[in-house]
């Protein structure tokens, strides 16, 4: 294997000989145009600040991938290029190197010999970094490998995780433990001391949960311990478990940071705060609930604003999304979107709004609580101890001349009343309902007392949820669902012949699960002339399925399995959300 010493990028050219530069190796393997690659480089020339390198320049503009970067990166250095998730590395091998060094130089150690250490590098080129590991390892030679950077940030962040690095867990909860019975105070406290063992500890829990993708992280003080859990791609995980005298501490402390009463324990209290981890800032929202055995505390990690994905990437399918844009692009009506909790809504009606948004349009949110935080709207926090329930701020919302309204949920007949009223006086109205169909949100308006023909008049469309889980990109190959699995969706061999199904092995990407990240199926019902008179004459949920499929709606699991058919989710996945 070749050392980065032997092949160094700034070395000169033997004589005669053009030294080859990476842009020029990226279009040679037909990856990049010659007129992407002059925009690069105008990008880089032309940018302030501090120069950027061409690779990074390349990946934000979407010309190329990271995995294509590293491959042409080794051809051009004569390095060789390792695929990082099909590799298994021991995390004491990793922690070899410290982690605020191998953070910052992008190093991920793979292996160590008496005679060389064998590294893994984003970028073999820097070789002030590869320095710094020799001196911190004190290794006489190193032998470099090229890997993709958003694998070496994956591998350190898991050889340092709850889970593995166990040994410095111990570590903070004995520490912890010392410095309760010493002085709790200085132990909670972050501003009197940031390296507090508790904070550590908390801190620690926190940044592992932000780089494994968790939604929430759940805190349980139990009988003999204080169990953490992370609920990733909508399953929840068993992280780590402490002592329970440091259950008191760690809970006190996670308060205070989001403003709660570390005094209070007897009733269940809510509060936000936000953290940075990687130097991006992610908001939470806290969650406290008196236990048998003490609290039980669950931290929502919250979509950023700037975060929000746009329409085309939450999973419609292209007829259903036309339905959901022009549902939108109409200056009145109700919009109705339905599913479980946990299935994706509030993202929906976000990237909804976001889409919407305009310095033409005034658009006023009422929700229970906001989640995320969007500039240019206006947001409006539901409190119903002083009185500001979902109908009356609903009420005030309309005297505020709005464009857009999204209420959080319809909650009770006088909310739904209020909002098809406000969607029949020229205002376009979003919100959610907990059902199980499109259809069924039509049924569940009138079980609550609107009257069907102002459902009919004012609804535009209705859109079912749910969120199944995709194939890890890493591991995925493809296979044959059992028999057993296919019965139950009404399929045989013969009609997944042309399919492409796709399903993880397990790798250290996805956590041997097979999956990694979810998508939204969708049931997008377009509230036609025909879907309003059957509404009117028989309101019932059995005679609305058979318009809304009269007129070629899609169902959830219809949709759940043309997504399983091009390798999308899983037929098992399709199984599990769409039962019943």
């Amino acid at each position: 294997m070749t050392t980065l010493d032997d092949s160094r990028s700034g070395a000169p050219a033997p004589a005669g000989q053009t030294r080859r530069r990476l842009g020029d190796v990226l279009v040679e393997k037909g990856l990049l145009l010659p007129e992407d690659l002059d925009h690069a480089l105008n990008e880089q020339r032309n940018a302030e600040g501090p120069r950027r390198r061409l690779g990074q320049i390349l990946v934000e503009l979407g010309l190329v991938s990271e995995a294509e970067l590293a491959v042409c990166l080794a051809d051009l250095l004569s390095l060789e290029h390792v695929d990082l998730s099909r590799v298994s590395i021991a995390p004491d091998v990793v922690r070899l190197l410290p982690r605020a060094v191998a953070e910052r130089c992008r190093v991920l150690v793979l292996d160590k010999t008496p005679e060389y250490l064998l590294v893994a590098a984003a970028d073999p080129t820097n070789v002030l970094a590869l320095d710094d590991v020799k001196l911190y390892t004190r290794t006489p030679e190193l032998h470099v490998v090229v890997a993709v950077d958003s694998q070496i940030r994956d591998h350190l962040a898991r050889a340092w995780s709850l889970t593995e690095d166990t040994s410095q867990v111990s570590r903070m909860v004995e520490e912890a433990s010392d410095d309760d019975d010493e002085d709790p105070l200085a132990a909670l406290n972050g501003s009197v001391d940031d390296d507090a063992p508790i904070v550590k500890l908390v801190n620690r829990i926190l940044s592992d949960a932000v780089r494994l993708r968790c939604s929430d992280i759940h805190l349980e003080s139990q009988r003999d311990q204080l169990r953490v859990r992370f609920r990733v791609d909508g399953l929840l995980r068993d992280v780590m478990s402490a002592p329970k005298r440091v259950a008191p501490s760690v809970i006190s402390r996670i308060k205070i940071i989001s403003g709660l009463d570390i005094s209070e324990r007897r009733v269940p209290q809510d509060g936000r705060t936000r953290v940075t981890v990687d130097g991006a800032a992610i908001d939470c929202r806290v969650s406290t609930l008196p236990a048998l055995h003490g609290e039980k505390v669950v931290i929502r990690l919250l979509t950023r604003g700037d975060d929000v994905p746009s329409l085309e990437s939450l999973g419609f399918e292209p007829e259903q999304l036309e339905v959901f844009t022009r549902a939108l692009s109409v200056p009145q009506g109700l919009v109705l979107i339905t599913g479980p909790t946990g299935s994706g809504k509030t993202n929906t009606l976000y990237a909804a709004i976001h889409a919407t948004m305009s310095p033409e349009k005034n658009i006023i949110t009422l929700e229970d609580p906001v989640e995320v935080q969007l500039p240019g709207i206006t947001q409006v926090q539901v409190n119903t101890k002083v009185g500001m329930t979902f109908s009356a701020g609903l009420r005030s919302v309309l005297r505020q001349d709005p464009d857009i309204v999204l209420i959080g949920e319809v909650r009770d007949a006088e909310t739904a009343e209020l909002a098809l009223k406000a969607s029949m006086t020229g205002h376009l109205v979003l919100t959610t309902l907990h059902t199980n169909s499109a259809v069924g949100a039509l049924t569940r308006l009138v079980d609550m007392g609107a009257a069907p023909f102002l459902v009919a008049s004012s609804l535009t469309a209705a859109i079912a949820q749910r969120l199944v889980r995709r194939p890890c990109d890493s591991c995925a190959d493809g296979y044959i669902p059992d028999e057993d699995t296919l019965a139950l969706l009404g399929l045989t061999i013969e009609d997944i012949l042309d399919a492409t199904p796709l399903r993880g092995t397990g790798c250290p990407d996805c956590g041997g699960t097979g999956y990694r990240g979810r998508t939204a199926v969708y049931e997008v019902l377009d509230v036609t002339p025909s879907v309003r008179k059957v509404l009117m004459t028989t309101p019932t949920e059995s005679a609305l399925g058979e318009e809304a499929a009269r007129i070629g709606m899609s169902t959830l699991r219809t949709a759940a399995l043309a997504k399983a058919m091009r390798g999308e989710t899983t037929f098992e996945e399709v199984v599990r959300v769409t039962a019943g």
